[in-house]
């Protein structure tokens, strides 16, 4: 786990109008019921994914939540589970279904309570969004489509007798995590979970007591909410977590959301509702992407706001200056990030410094911390930051060598990988090859990633802050006689060019501009073919994007899929897919047997790693290292490439530290 980051005074005296305006709203001290809050900022309750097979907390967590504690007001541990039967919902799910799980939980909360933290505790159960092995129950045998068509699973109706074990079960977890040292506990009745599918109509089909009306279908929250506060001291805090629409067919509405926030306000049991947004089959709406503006869960808890009750907003919120504005316009009482504290577990104490430049922003691609965890059942990840999920092995010790190492190639990999060269006290020359940026930079000048910008200003920031020797130009063959210690590859790859037809980066990049008369045919729908075809459009033009596959960016994250179609069909482009582009000239394209007139026709069909460069070096090395990350060994994600970049130069500092020890 790297070490963690808090903002220096200086940088707070340094901090632009705005970030110390957004430092000093959220800095204001919050009281939420019982629990007084020393800022508005909120850890929420982000599923790691990392316990153990029986649901116990394990090292890691205490790691990880004491680093988020140091600067959030409350964190709220993770959605865990109030049994081990059917209220566990996926590998890794913790869980406090028994005293002996709340031990282990007790040492998360005391260093939370260490680095004056308030530790919270999110308690569910999972209900039809089960995918381990074992019978889901729910309020109807509705399934969860996706799983349904994946796994083959579908729910059982839940009967009366079980649902009162889970209101008991619900009571007797919250008794424990109080016992713990939890001084706030959260019920999760959001987001397709068990309860969220007893106030859905689309999910609650039931003609007794619990089904039907509105009235009839919040019954068993209220029964939780009752039995939850009475097994709480008087000193801890209850909140409810709440979609404001399921977005799915004859569903929960925003209008219904609001007159539940009234019914729990009535009870006096609850001390605040955390609205977030959709299920996991609308996961889209819970947990927007990069290609979905966030905003829709901070409109709807502004309207919730006014029901009776504090608010907790989420869904979104990465930057200091936005959430600040959630606080000072009445949108919300507290503000909730989850994926902005992966990406920069030191986001709050560097927000409350007023230091917004230095937090590594999220880009929300839903890449390491939804298609390459929680969706495949493996632990947490984060894209912009590979220390996340575990601690690395302790490094050898710091560098003493006279010679420097060299990185070629400054796109995400090479920048990721100059820098940890540099923390780890190399002298280190980066050959930025004349774009500093690389592939990042072209997705950034596209117009259509406006999500990769801050992070590209964070990389070059970073690099502007370090040691790092910065050549602008490329590394060519030639140079390679120098004196160097080692060699890190990052120099990206080429496009597949077709005969006659122009690669999309040049049309990206401007050199290439849109013609005059006649569409664009974009030949790829992958993730440089849709950038091409969003970007084209954005600029006036009239674009095709022809591909091979049933649906665009068929290999990426899930989420990607739907929302660039969407995205796409916004913009006016039209989908021409699953069938085989044939090129007939310049102006002409053939795709299952009908001729496809163009006025310029682009392609965006795969790239290739570069090899000439770490050829050259292999030749003149002479037993001195040299490795390839990145596009360079392998055209992949932003994810692979600054992992790549972190885990390769880690790999190159061993092995001149093994050298070094030798020598």
């Amino acid at each position: 786990m790297e070490p963690a980051e808090t903002a220096t005074p200086d940088a707070a005296a340094a901090a632009t109008p705005a970030a110390a305006e957004a430092a000093t709203v959220l800095a204001s001290p919050y009281r939420l019921g019982p629990v007084a809050l020393r800022s508005r900022i909120v850890k929420a309750p982000t599923s790691t994914g990392a316990a153990d097979a029986a649901g116990f907390a394990q090292p890691w967590h205490l790691d990880h939540y004491a680093r988020v504690g140091r600067g959030a007001a409350l964190t709220i541990v993770e959605f865990t589970a109030i049994d081990d039967g059917a209220a566990r919902g996926f590998p890794g799910h913790l869980s406090i279904a028994s005293d002996d799980h709340a031990a282990v939980l007790a040492t998360v909360a005391e260093r939370i309570t260490a680095h004056v933290g308030v530790p919270g505790l999110q308690l569910a159960h999972a209900g039809r969004q089960r995918t381990l092995p074992g019978e889901a129950v729910a309020a109807s045998a509705v399934p969860w489509p996706t799983i349904e068509r994946r796994l083959g699973l579908r729910p059982r109706a839940i009967t009366v007798d079980e649902i009162a074990e889970v209101v008991d079960n619900f009571g007797r977890a919250a008794g424990r995590a109080a016992r713990a040292g939890f001084r706030l506990v959260e019920i999760q009745a959001a987001n397709g979970y068990l309860l969220a599918g007893f106030l859905s109509p689309h999910t609650n089909r039931r003609r007794d007591g619990y089904g039907g009306d509105p009235v009839r279908r919040r019954r068993i929250l209220l029964e939780v909410v009752a039995r939850c506060r009475a097994a709480l001291p008087a000193e801890v805090a209850l909140t409810v977590r709440l979609s404001d629409r399921d977005h799915e067919p004859g569903g929960q509405e925003l209008a219904e959301t609001a007159a539940l926030v009234r019914t729990l306000a009535a009870t006096g049991h609850v001390d605040a509702v955390h609205v977030s947004s959709g299920n996991h089959e609308t996961r889209v709406r819970q947990v927007p992407p990069a290609a979905v503006p966030p905003g829709a869960a901070w409109r709807s808890a502004r309207e919730l706001r006014g029901h009776g009750l504090p608010v907790i907003a989420c869904g979104g919120i990465t930057d200091p200056v936005r959430a600040a504005t959630l606080i000072r316009d009445g949108s919300a009482d507290l503000v909730a990030l989850g994926r902005a504290f992966l990406a920069d577990p030191d986001w709050a104490a560097k927000a409350l410094g007023g230091a917004t430049e230095r937090i590594r922003p999220c880009v929300r691609g839903n890449d390491g911390c939804h298609a390459r965890a929680a969706l495949i059942g493996r632990p947490v990840a984060c894209t912009v930051n590979p220390a996340l999920t575990r601690p690395p092995p302790t490094p050898p010790p710091r560098s003493t060598l006279d010679r420097p190492v060299i990185v070629a190639g400054a796109g995400p990999a090479g920048l990721e990988a100059a820098n940890t060269l540099a923390e780890h006290g190399h002298r280190v020359r980066l050959y930025t090859g004349g774009r500093l940026g690389g592939a990042l930079r072209d997705a950034v000048d596209s117009g259509v990633h406006d999500s990769f910008n801050p992070y590209l200003r964070w990389l070059t920031g970073r690099l502007a802050a370090s040691d790092v020797e910065v050549v602008d130009a490329p590394l060519h063959p030639g140079e390679l006689g120098g004196q160097w210690a080692g060699l890190l590859v990052a120099t990206g790859s080429d496009q597949l060019v077709l005969p006659g037809v122009v690669p999309a980066l040049d049309v990206l990049r401007g050199t290439v501009p849109p013609p005059s008369d006649g569409p664009v045919l974009v030949i790829g729908a992958g993730r440089t073919g849709t950038s091409t075809a969003a970007a084209l459009a954005r600029r006036g033009a009239d674009v095709t994007l022809i591909g091979d596959t049933t649906r665009v960016l068929d290999t990426e994250p899930p989420d990607d899929p739907p929302t660039w179609t969407d995205l796409l069909a916004s913009l006016g482009v039209r989908l021409v897919l699953g069938g085989r582009a044939t090129i007939i000239n310049t102006r002409r394209v053939r795709v299952n047997g009908e001729a496809l007139p163009a006025g310029l026709i682009v392609a965006a069909v795969g790239r290739e790693p570069r090899h000439d460069l770490s050829d050259a070096a292999g030749l003149v090395a002479a037993g001195r290292p040299v490795l390839r990350c990145g596009d360079a060994l392998r055209p992949a994600r932003l994810h692979d490439a600054v992992h790549a970049g972190a885990d390769t130069a880690r790999t190159l500092h061993e092995a001149l530290a093994t050298r070094q020890v030798a020598s």
